[in-house]
């Protein structure tokens, strides 16, 4: 790494143009000034200047290491207000909240980067444990989770309930359901398919389900807003929260079976207790409040 100092050094003395006016400048001696060219020049491994009595040209090499001298102190000088200013309006905010959420979620947040340009969003569907250990890792910084883990790095804000849904296509509402016919019809399965099922199976046909693994899976898919297509077409059914399915265009394809024992999952705000997150995130804080709690 080149030493900051005779780099630094450097740049001054061709800015400046002159050896003791240099020292002048940096409350340094000429020969001062001349000994950190000398070691920077040693640390490269090649001249820097050209030396014509008391004048000095810059050699190639030399050209090109003050082109990146100054490059990197523009950086530095960027990066310095960067740290002091925080924008509200400027920066990345990463979210992780499940696929059903993000489906909810996402349109509304897109709002604040189209009217805000310098922000970007970027909202990750992943299931509880993913979210939590992204948090702990710095990569995301912001999640929205069913279940608290254990870890005393972690903060939680409860957010309120969402209900999971049992859904089927639409000419089911004039039948009967058991769980024969569920079986019968088949489970469109997704990423979070598993977690949903087994917990209002179990709940609502206690003493036939038995295990997702033993359900009969007509299909499979990973994009979230494209689970109710194939129940829309009278595939399968499938399990997910109440936001994921009012949000399906064609509602009158969809059945949602009513429940014995509804289930909901409490909702949580999570983040990392002790990392201070940019003034950014207050409007998304706030507004991921406001439209859980619809």
């Amino acid at each position: 790494m080149i030493n900051q100092q005779w780099l630094h050094t450097f740049l001054t003395l061709v800015e400046v143009g002159h050896f003791t006016q240099t020292g002048e400048k940096l409350y340094m001696t000429q020969p001062g000034v001349s000994q950190h060219i000398k070691k920077l020049e040693e640390q490269v491994g090649v001249l820097l200047l050209n030396r014509i009595g008391k004048r000095f040209e810059l050699t190639r090499e030399g050209e090109a290491l003050y082109q990146f001298g100054c490059q990197r102190r523009q950086e530095e000088d960027e990066l310095y207000q960067e740290l002091q200013f925080d924008d509200p309006h400027k920066g990345d905010c990463r979210i992780a909240c499940s696929g059903a959420m993000a489906t909810f979620l996402y349109q509304h947040l897109l709002k604040r980067q189209k009217n805000h340009s310098g922000l970007m969003v970027s909202v990750e569907g992943a299931p509880n444990e993913r979210i939590i250990q992204s948090i702990l890792q710095n990569t995301i910084d912001l999640g929205v989770v069913t279940q608290p883990s254990n870890s005393t790095e972690l903060v939680y804000e409860a957010l309120g309930f969402e209900s999971l849904c049992l859904i089927l296509p639409g000419n089911y509402a004039s039948q009967p359901l058991n769980f024969e016919s569920l079986m019968a019809l088949g489970f469109i399965d997704h990423p979070d398919g598993a977690h949903y099922a087994d917990r209002l199976l179990s709940a609502n046909f206690g003493e036939q389900f038995h295990s997702v693994e033993k359900l009969n899976k007509t299909g499979y898919i990973n994009q979230i807003n494209q689970i109710l297509i194939p129940v829309s077409e009278g595939l399968g059914f499938t399990v997910l929260p109440e936001k994921a399915v009012r949000h399906f265009p064609q509602q009158s394809l969809l059945y949602v079976a009513p429940l014995k024992v509804p289930i909901h999952d409490e909702l949580f705000l999570v983040r990392k207790k002790h990392r201070v997150l940019p003034k950014r995130y207050d409007w998304f804080e706030r507004k991921i409040k406001e439209l859980v709690r619809m």
